[in-house]
């Protein structure tokens, strides 16, 4: 018997005037004739999104949305946390990717024209991807780590998923607290070393 779980997360359940990622979790699809790559890389295509990658940092060309009128934010980075696993028989195998959304990612034109705005605010949302990432492989390490993953209940794998999941919303919330959404330079320069740090440390 295989089964499949898919789940699409995202941190602006709760986050949504900040990033803006409200995602609702998909049925289940058919794997008949598919990967859990393949249907998350769909996934990710439908939503005109793209995965985190260390060799391929954010650029401003990615906030392709258009910003508000209205709001103190002077840019958004929408992505969504993408899970999925499968299994046949024992046999277990789970998936776990952030992507950044484009389309949903917007910048107005005051950071664009100011240099050192433009540099400080790219930065501030290059780390809110990159503490997706983190907590991607967070999930990773946790779903490997499930004894007879198979033998329990869809609701308890899901539940993990879910618990884990918050955990990343709460953590991007400290994050734009502790450095006030980036204008504290001493704070955003803590938390972005730290994170290149733990994902250096971690896969």
């Amino acid at each position: 018997m295989t089964y499949v779980a898919f789940l699409r997360l995202g941190p602006g359940l709760l986050l949504a005037a900040v990033l803006g990622c409200a995602s609702a979790p998909a049925p289940p699809p058919s794997v008949s004739s598919s990967t859990l790559d393949d249907l998350l890389r769909g996934d990710l295509a439908d939503d005109h999104a793209f995965p985190w990658s260390a060799t391929r940092p954010l650029t401003w060309d990615d906030f392709q949305g258009t910003p508000p009128t209205e709001g103190s934010e002077g840019a958004k980075t929408s992505y969504t946390l993408y899970y999925a696993w499968k299994c046949r028989g024992e046999s277990f195998e789970f998936r776990a990717i952030a992507g950044f959304r484009p389309r949903e990612s917007w910048v107005k034109a005051v950071v664009l024209n100011d240099g050192t705005q433009r540099r400080t605010v790219l930065g501030h949302e290059q780390t809110h991807f990159d503490l997706a990432e983190v907590h991607a492989r967070r999930i990773r390490r946790a779903f490997a780590a499930l004894t007879h993953p198979c033998g329990q209940p869809d609701g308890e794998l899901s539940a993990l998923a879910q618990r884990l999941a918050q955990a990343e919303k709460a953590e991007q919330r400290r994050y734009d607290a502790e450095t006030n959404h980036g204008l504290i330079a001493v704070k955003q320069a803590a938390w972005s070393l730290q994170t290149r740090r733990r994902l250096a440390a971690s896969k």
